[in-house]
């Protein structure tokens, strides 16, 4: 029983904790990502983003693919995200098609959002990672 008792607390240090892996890959992607605009860190927020989709967190999982460079994805996470109410996903799948050059659509989905201090923050880290990426034509979309 002692043995146990001294081999048990080795184990659980040496174990893999997979929930503290994913929380590293998340606020490695918003540190270096995110914040600092570092691009050659995008893997963190890919892997993350893949594992909010695989868990069916789409909407989150959307803001992840756009920060790992991925509209395409964020816009199709965004779309399965709606369809479980999750309505801020709007947002994600409006500058997803912003960011592709569809204007039209991003209007229309940015229509349906209020100007808030979220919002503002979210299109200056979009502008960190997409460059070309217009905040005033975002921000003179959203609803009135």
């Amino acid at each position: 029983m002692k043995i146990l008792m001294l081999i048990l607390p080795l184990f659980l240090l040496g174990a893999q904790c997979s929930k503290c892996d994913l929380n590293k890959m998340q606020m490695r992607c918003e540190y270096y990502v995110g914040l600092k605009g570092d691009m050659s860190k995008t893997s963190y927020c890919e892997s993350y983003a893949d594992y909010l989709d695989e868990t069916k967190v789409y909407g989150k999982a959307s803001w992840y693919h756009l920060l790992a460079k991925n509209p395409e994805k964020a816009i199709q996470s965004a779309k399965k995200a709606l369809k479980f109410g999750e309505e801020y996903a709007k947002e994600y799948m409006a500058i997803g098609y912003m960011v592709t050059g569809d204007k039209k659509k991003a209007k229309e989905l940015f229509g349906s959002i209020s100007p808030n201090p979220i919002v503002d923050k979210d299109f200056e880290t979009v502008k960190r990672i997409y460059n070309d990426f217009n905040i005033e034509e975002a921000k003179s979309f959203l609803k009135k």
